[in-house]
């Protein structure tokens, strides 16, 4: 059996080198000086930022960044 969406995010949620975070702030790192490339992790449907320097990853779910986008901010929507 596949494992589930729910079950494939755990495994990120719990890895010391990745960090699940909102869409402002994956937007704000985004936009940010800092220099990252992006890591997106498709099975999982999240979107990354790899900081290379100190391979740690920032990550937030797709459907998150996208309601964001969409609406300018959660509150708005």
């Amino acid at each position: 059996m596949a494992p589930t969406l729910a079950e494939i995010r755990t495994r990120f949620r719990t890895s010391p080198q990745c960090k699940i975070v909102s869409a402002d702030v994956y937007i704000s790192r985004l936009t940010g000086r800092d220099q990252l490339v992006r890591a997106d992790e498709p099975s999982a449907n999240l979107l990354g930022l790899l900081d290379e320097s100190t391979g740690t990853r920032i990550l937030v779910p797709a459907e998150e960044f996208m309601r964001h986008h969409q609406c300018g901010s959660p509150a708005t929507c």
